[in-house]
């Protein structure tokens, strides 16, 4: 487990930033309908929720929760076009101005989630669909859905 969280804190704090530099407005998503910037301000918002700046319900069933979380903490790809836990799918609406701010902003998101999780590695928030999760937990699952949408956008290849 270790190995692995120091292959995600490495993969969080180096890999995505350089991959992102290559993201520009004009991409379109592989699936879905969300712009590059709607993405990355998505993923900005999924860092807040791990770290317990807002809450959600958790919307699985208490018995698949345990598979779940496997699923979420296994390096390996996400389904694609899951249903937003809130059952809603409009976009939301942009918070910056424009997708190199966006780009600042979740760069800065992710600094503070690493150092979050260093100091709060047992803190715990809920993941909609996981239930549970600690700031550990979280690292792993920031590291498939990260991954998820930079294959949406093709800036990296579809894995196994």
């Amino acid at each position: 487990m270790e190995q692995s969280r120091k292959k995600a804190e490495t993969y969080l704090s180096t890999t995505i930033p350089e991959l992102l530099t290559q993201l520009t407005i004009e991409q379109k998503p592989l699936w879905g309908k969300m712009t590059p910037q709607h993405m990355v301000e998505h993923l900005i918002v999924v860092y807040k929720l791990s770290m317990g700046r807002f809450s959600v319900p958790v919307v699985s069933n208490e018995e698949d929760r345990p598979k779940l979380k496997e699923y979420l903490m296994k390096d390996s790809p996400m389904r694609r076009n899951v249903p937003a836990p809130n059952g809603k799918s409009d976009l939301q609406p942009l918070r910056f101005a424009d997708l190199e701010e966006a780009k600042q902003k979740f760069i800065a998101e992710t600094e503070t989630f690493l150092k979050f999780c260093e100091a709060q590695p047992g803190f715990i928030s809920n993941h909609p669909y996981g239930g549970p999760l600690t700031a550990q937990e979280w690292l792993l699952c920031h590291r498939k859905h990260i991954k998820h949408h930079l294959i949406q956008f093709q800036l990296i290849p579809d894995y196994e």
